[in-house]
């Protein structure tokens, strides 16, 4: 069986999806039943050279690995999977705004319409779906994100003197600005994956926090990021899923969480979990983890554990079951075929 994935053209600030699924990728092609592909899209912004590439680039199954969702458009809908990571466009815009409309029509709706199976990552992300667009809960399977097997657990002496703190991306939603506000007056460095915009650093500098930023980081160099830590923070206001939670725990570092969905089930009793809109919850969090050594070894051995949930063998499993059962579907009847044999049962004919 032939499997297309389908990617957007490459972002050089944002990669999560591509690390995910060029695992899978790599899984599901080292199983000798499958043959898989991968189809990069020309474009970041043109819609049209999108489409066009994706419909010629089809397999047995086409599957859209995120954000691109309207490729789905131009593809056959019987054997088409489309994975949405999260609902972050019908969160970002009021339902006054055009934006919002339009993303709710163009980017979920219908592709959703379009495509055979839709598979989230998270169920927080299903119930907002569900919720936001109307769509049948039964054409959703949740297929989560997994422990990238390339993160290698290394242990490390905690500085507790001056502890080195890594936040992974800058969009609003990861709550820099209120995490600023936290750490202000601790002795810590705080390491930044992405590029901070202005209003952030504009809160780093009046709160006084030392800080370093990274960008275009290979995967070896955000591995290396993450060696370095003596503890992650991730306090966002919002996610799909939260990689950062699974790559923390793989390499055995504490981390500092938002006691919210999706990140305080993924998380478990890994994380020392907060309230992300509280400034004082956010800095006694990471107090705790700095100052209580059994509590940090509590956590890593926890997320230690969080490998076998999370692993890319049960991950793949899952979609290769949803692959085998859209090629096993019989093909659907065109319209006029199934009007002319509802017509002969009615009259008793067939």
């Amino acid at each position: 069986m032939e499997v297309s994935y389908i990617f957007r053209k490459r972002r050089p600030h944002a990669f999560s999806i591509e690390s995910l699924f060029d695992n899978i990728y790599a899984k599901i092609n080292s199983l000798n039943q499958f043959r898989a592909y991968k189809v990069e899209m020309p474009s970041i912004i043109n819609v049209a050279a999108n489409l066009a590439k994706s419909s010629s680039s089809q397999a047995t199954i086409n599957h859209i690995t995120g954000d691109i969702h309207y490729v789905a458009l131009g593809m056959k809908k019987r054997n088409t999977v489309l994975t949405i990571h999260d609902c972050v466009f019908l969160t970002r815009y009021s339902k006054r705004s055009l934006k919002y409309w339009l993303f709710k029509f163009f980017w979920y709706q219908l592709p959703m319409w379009r495509a055979s199976t839709v598979t989230v990552i998270s169920e927080k992300t299903r119930r907002e779906l569900v919720r936001l667009t109307g769509v049948h809960p039964d054409k959703i399977r949740v297929v989560p994100n997994f422990f990238d097997p390339r993160f290698a657990f290394e242990p490390k002496e905690f500085n507790t003197r001056k502890p080195r703190l890594l936040q992974i991306g800058t969009k609003e939603n990861k709550n820099i600005i209120r995490l600023a506000a936290a750490l202000k007056g601790l002795s810590c460095e705080l390491h930044i994956v992405g590029e901070p915009d202005a209003d952030t650093v504009a809160a780093l500098q009046a709160n006084r926090v030392e800080y370093y930023t990274y960008s275009n980081l290979s995967f070896d160099e955000l591995q290396e990021q993450y060696r370095a830590a003596d503890m992650v923070v991730f306090v966002s206001t919002y996610e799909g899923f939260g990689l950062p939670i699974l790559e923390a725990c793989a390499v055995g570092r504490p981390l500092v969480t938002s006691r919210i969905s999706p990140m305080q089930e993924i998380a478990e009793d890994a994380a020392c979990k907060v309230n992300p809109y509280s400034v004082l919850d956010i800095r006694h969090g990471i107090l705790r983890v700095i100052e209580d050594e059994q509590y940090r070894d509590q956590l890593i051995n926890n997320g230690w554990k969080l490998r076998y949930r999370y692993s890319i063998d049960q991950v793949a499993a899952r979609y290769t079951d949803i692959y085998e059962e859209i090629a096993a579907a019989p093909a659907p009847d065109f319209f006029l075929v199934r009007q002319a044999r509802a017509a002969a049962s009615l009259l008793g004919i067939a």
